[in-house]
């Protein structure tokens, strides 16, 4: 079994979040709820949940506000939020699990999951990251998971990512390799507003690192001298993106 508590100011959404999890992810058991900051630092102090589900924007401040008043963070950590692209922009490149209200139990199956699967040894460095881009404004680093950890990567360090099958492998400038539990699918959500581009099925590149364009061969080499196949369906595409400087 997993504890849980949910942080959230509506008590509505704290019964709908109690019966899905009931519902669907009856291995959480919900120990306790409150419904703002101050009643959830109470509560995070008296139990020791593995779980906690966080609303951002409450009454009495918000989500933010209360994980910059905890000591330590040891728990695995869920956002539930109606909130804005810029603060899911910033979960996203943290790797921080969210759920999107109203929220779909199918989404809330797959946050469990998630957290049994990948544990909280990482959140303590997820969130820290995640409040310094929230801050900032400065989405310059991306948390990219591999199997026992999370590397707080360089955008700009990144030369080109690959699929292999249900696993991506991220190739960067020092000739690191990180193979990560992720699809290609979901860094090229992430990256491609960043100046990446997916030249094919198997590879997203990053453009500023593309050193030649072999007509001939219909391949695109790298400045770390490797060489990247481009689909026939986004040649045209590419050249265009060439052509017009967008990178």
């Amino acid at each position: 079994m997993l504890d849980a508590v949910i942080i959230d100011d509506e008590q509505d959404a704290q019964i709908t979040l109690m019966r899905f999890l009931q519902m669907h992810s009856p291995e959480v058991n919900v120990i306790g709820t409150a419904n703002g900051v101050v009643e959830g630092l109470k509560l995070l102090n008296q139990k020791k949940p593995d779980i906690v589900f966080l609303d951002i924007k409450m009454n009495d401040g918000t989500g933010f506000d209360l994980l910059k008043q905890l000591p330590k963070i040891d728990f695995n950590l869920i956002f539930t939020t109606a909130y804005d692209d810029y603060a899911l922009k910033a979960f996203k490149y943290s790797a921080i699990d969210y759920l999107l209200k109203p929220i779909d139990p199918l989404e809330l199956i797959e946050a469990v999951g998630k957290a049994k699967k990948d544990g909280k040894d990482n959140t303590a460095d997820s969130v820290q990251s995640m409040l310094e881009l929230y801050k900032e404004d400065k989405f310059d680093k991306i948390a990219i998971p591999s199997v026992d950890e999370f590397n707080f990567v360089q955008i700009s360090d990144i030369i080109r990512c690959e699929a292999s099958s249900n696993y991506s492998i991220i190739y960067l400038q020092s000739g690191k390799k990180i193979i990560a539990p992720r699809t290609l699918k979901d860094f090229e959500a992430l990256l491609v507003g960043e100046g990446f581009f997916r030249v094919h099925q198997s590879h997203l590149i990053n453009l500023k690192h593309i050193h030649q364009f072999l007509k001939t061969k219909n391949r695109i080499k790298m400045t770390d001298g490797s060489e990247v196949e481009v689909s026939r369906r986004k040649k045209t595409l590419f050249l265009e993106l060439i052509n017009m400087r967008k990178f």
